[in-house]
């Protein structure tokens, strides 16, 4: 009896901790696809330099527009080069010129090195005021999103990307579209 007890407890703590982490990943300004008040949230940790990362977008697209009930906040968690760095800053730097999906997604399809000639090409694409992109690309309030979402992911022992909460499930490497239509299924049905 003291032994469940314990474990009960036990899993009780851990929870509410998750419960916590969670509520601390809701308050940084994370790009949003779909309504944040949608019945369920998909939360992508991803490296623009990540190829599994990459391998992923099309199917985690497909699923969101397959479901409009279901919104995907982008959490950029740039852990393998510098140039990974750069493109997170700049992909919310597109953020503040309502642009983040269309920079993301162009983003994750370029094949190559990332620079910052590819980073102001894309925004340029986009007919992004490239003086405003530059002038919030150089901004260290940027950077502290970064940071807080690195903060976030140690919390969660996140070693690498992608990894994904569905629901209140967290779900570490690449997942393909029916993973990811499974997990939803599984969270609607608690």
């Amino acid at each position: 009896i003291i032994e469940k007890s314990l474990t009960d407890l036990k899993k009780q703590k851990a929870k509410e901790k998750f419960i916590n982490i969670l509520s601390e990943l809701n308050k940084i300004p994370n790009p949003v696809l779909g309504n944040n008040k949608n019945e369920i949230t998909i939360f992508e940790f991803f490296d623009y330099n990540c190829g599994y990362c990459k391998s992923v977008l099309e199917g985690l697209l497909n699923v969101y527009n397959n479901d409009k009930k279901i919104s995907i906040v982008f959490v950029e968690l740039p852990i393998l080069s510098d140039s990974s760095i750069i493109a997170s800053v700049a992909a919310l730097a597109a953020h503040r010129q309502n642009q983040y999906t269309n920079f993301h997604i162009k983003l994750m399809r370029h094949k190559g090195k990332i620079d910052e000639k590819v980073l102001f090409d894309i925004a340029g694409s986009l007919d992004l005021d490239l003086s405003k992109f530059k002038n919030d690309f150089s901004n260290g309030e940027l950077m502290s999103i970064v940071d807080q979402n690195r903060e976030i992911a140690k919390k969660l022992n996140l070693r690498g990307t992608p990894a994904f909460i569905i629901g209140n499930s967290v779900y570490p490497g690449a997942m393909r579209e029916e993973d990811i239509i499974n997990a939803i299924k599984f969270e609607r049905k608690k």
